[in-house]
């Protein structure tokens, strides 16, 4: 199982740095929107559906949605940029839900019978996944090197493998039993001090090859990184609540070892609107190309 799930993870980062840092912006939107779809598929489950054409019929409105979405972001192989103020109304689309969606997992299991319906989690399959594409792709938009890309999966990374490693040395205390026995918050605490950490290292090349930072600018983007933390968390326990929803350990099973695209990209899926939302807003007048 060990060997399997490493092997896994080596392919997932050589598939990652090849899309990322190689192909064009445009190709990376249709990267992502491949790897999307597949975990709009392991979303039926999460839903609960069992008609092979009820999961067809949810899977070709996503990818019609997502066609749309593309279009009203400017999506095109010959754009060097995409609409700014469409991309900030999707992902602050997304910043609104993933605010919502903490007052669910404050208020599970109690409130469990009024948001587990078909109808609901469908709209949220949407609200969770499509503002993440969108954010991921103006990242690469952003600096199509791909650093921001890989600076916001290396903070997310560091945030659970500092949680982990916390969480085993000192946990004590349960962040939300009835979702994840495992995590508590004293490991919370560590994954934020580790992606602090990593955010103060990151700003060394980030003033040297990319942009000067100001001491107002370091402060704002220490900020941010805290912001993404914490929403990293929240789509992480997130996932887990629509999974027990279900009865279920792992989102698929396109992973060997690792289990579905969901269950790696669920921290991600609220980090990236957080992340670029809040970078554009207050970082706006940074150039990063």
């Amino acid at each position: 199982m060990l060997k399997t799930r490493v092997i896994t993870a080596l392919v997932m980062l050589a598939v990652l740095y090849l899309a990322t840092a190689w192909l064009s912006a445009f190709h990376f939107a249709l990267f992502m929107s491949l790897v999307l779809m597949v975990g709009v598929v392991e979303w039926t489950s999460l839903m609960g559906l069992v008609s092979l054409t009820a999961r067809i019929l949810y899977v070709s409105c996503f990818a019609l949605t997502l066609v749309l979405l593309g279009w009203f972001v400017g999506l095109q192989s010959d754009a060097a940029v995409l609409n700014r103020d469409t991309v900030l109304l999707v992902c602050g689309a997304g910043v609104v839900f993933w605010l919502y969606a903490m007052t669910l997992l404050w208020g599970y299991p109690e409130n469990h019978d009024r948001w587990c319906n078909r109808p609901q989690t469908a709209l949220i399959g949407l609200l969770t996944l499509a503002p993440a594409w969108c954010a991921l792709v103006q990242l690469k938009y952003l600096d199509p090197r791909g650093s921001l890309v890989f600076a916001l999966i290396a903070l997310v990374s560091v945030v659970d493998i500092g949680a982990y490693f916390t969480g085993r040395a000192w946990g004590r205390r349960k962040l939300a039993p009835a979702l994840s026995p495992g995590k508590s918050w004293e490991g919370f605490w560590g994954g934020l001090c580790a992606c602090l950490i990593l955010t103060a290292l990151l700003l060394i090349p980030l003033h040297r090859f990319v942009t000067p930072l100001t001491v107002p600018m370091v402060i704002v983007l220490l900020a941010i990184v805290q912001l993404v933390a914490v929403f990293s968390v929240v789509g992480d326990l997130f996932e887990s609540m629509l999974k027990r929803s279900q009865g279920l350990k792992d989102s698929g099973r396109a992973l060997p070892g690792h289990g579905g695209v969901l269950d790696r990209i669920d921290s991600l899926t609220s980090a990236a609107p957080v992340f670029v939302f809040s970078l554009m807003i207050l970082m706006k007048d940074v150039s990063w190309q």
